[in-house]
């Protein structure tokens, strides 16, 4: 058979099940230059991160989602999210490979909205909704992460199902939960460690207000002890948040208590922290500042606080449209560690060592399809 009429062939092979299906290709590419460092470490200069000029991604990312009407109101959906990068050395700042962002199955109808899969819980979709978090998916993003500020006890999560609500007159909710299916034993104990973790968020937006409460529950959790990983009994974290939108104009804050569970180490404790935020639109050019404060680390048997585990995080940003797809950003932002807090950026993180302070300006490109 001739060469070319096999290349048809299977070209068709491939290309007709696409044709036919109800798939969008999305994402973006954002990149651009920084100046970053980390310094002021408690233990001295030779724990600092020095000042250095770097090329970084920003989040950049590339899915694929679909649906498919199965009649009587009910639809089957899919969608698989992968984060990508414009520079190689960026790979170790974040979860990479295939599906390692949102990616799940589904099913939608009359009663709301299932999804299967890796998924952000329903404790950081809650406080997305919020949008207090105004230079989201740059160095300068001042919230969600148990390493951050505030939103510590938001995360994406593998192994999880989702279920959403319709929206009732502005109001809808969704809850999640996110098995563990590891189990692995707890070190000097004879116990497995359940890590699995449920939340819920509501949120009720109308008119310009948003309005958001959220808790998550954590099992055997692994997150900060007084600003350090280690594994830790049962957590339980409550947010709220406001915000609130007239013309040009978008305002909000929002509050996040965490009480942690004692580990083989440390008693049980708790830390606060809150946020405020402010933005402006100008026709193509936008202005944004936030500030952030997590409080001292409370010792719930010992009644002792710790103003050592304090931290803030102040963002100052601009954007500009090029056109509706295409953007500048620039920003500038510092967190203020105390002497034993290691708080660090969400995205392009840096090397934090105690009491350091990382700060980070820039400029970049971003480029959305």
């Amino acid at each position: 058979m001739n060469k070319k009429l096999i290349a048809v062939a299977l070209s068709a092979a491939f290309v007709a099940p696409a044709a036919f299906a109800d798939v969008t290709l999305y994402g973006f590419v954002a990149a651009g230059v920084e100046y970053a460092s980390a310094t002021g470490a408690t233990a001295g200069s030779a724990s600092d991160t020095k000042g250095t000029v770097r090329v970084s991604d920003h989040n950049s990312r590339i899915g694929f989602k679909g649906q498919e009407d199965l009649g009587n109101g009910l639809k089957a959906l899919w969608q698989v999210e992968t984060a990508v990068t414009t520079d190689a050395t960026d790979n170790t700042a974040r979860t990479t490979g295939w599906a390692s962002r949102n990616s799940f199955i589904g099913l939608n109808g009359g009663f709301g909205e299932v999804r299967f899969g890796r998924h952000d819980d329903a404790y950081y979709v809650g406080l997305l909704n919020a949008g207090l978090d105004l230079m989201i998916n740059t160095t300068a993003e001042n919230s969600l992460g148990a390493n951050t500020v505030f939103g510590r006890a938001a995360a994406r999560r593998n192994n999880t199902a989702l279920y959403m609500t319709p929206n009732f007159g502005g109001f809808s909710a969704v809850a999640t939960y996110s098995a563990d299916e590891v189990r692995s034993p707890v070190p000097g104990t004879t116990s497995r460690a359940n890590r699995s973790v449920y939340a819920v968020s509501g949120t009720y937006a109308a008119n310009g207000l948003t309005a958001v409460l959220g808790y998550s529950h954590a099992g055997d959790s692994t997150g900060p002890t007084f600003g350090a990983a280690g594994t830790v009994e049962a957590s339980n974290a409550w947010t709220a948040a406001l915000g609130y939108q007239f013309a040009d104009t978008t305002v909000g804050a929002g509050y996040e208590h965490i009480s942690y569970g004692a580990n083989l180490t440390t008693n049980s404790y708790s830390q606060n922290a809150w946020t405020i935020a402010a933005s402006q639109q100008i026709g193509a050019l936008g202005l944004k500042l936030s500030y952030a404060s997590l409080g001292g680390g409370r010792n719930d048997d010992l009644l002792y606080t710790s103003s050592d585990y304090k931290a803030n995080q102040w963002v100052l940003g601009a954007t500009y449209d090029l056109s509706k797809r295409t953007q500048v950003q620039a920003y500038a932002t510092r967190i203020t560690n105390k002497a034993a807090q290691q708080a660090n950026f969400v995205i392009n993180p840096l090397t934090v060592n105690a009491g350091a302070d990382p700060q980070a300006y820039g400029v970049a490109l971003k480029h959305s399809f």
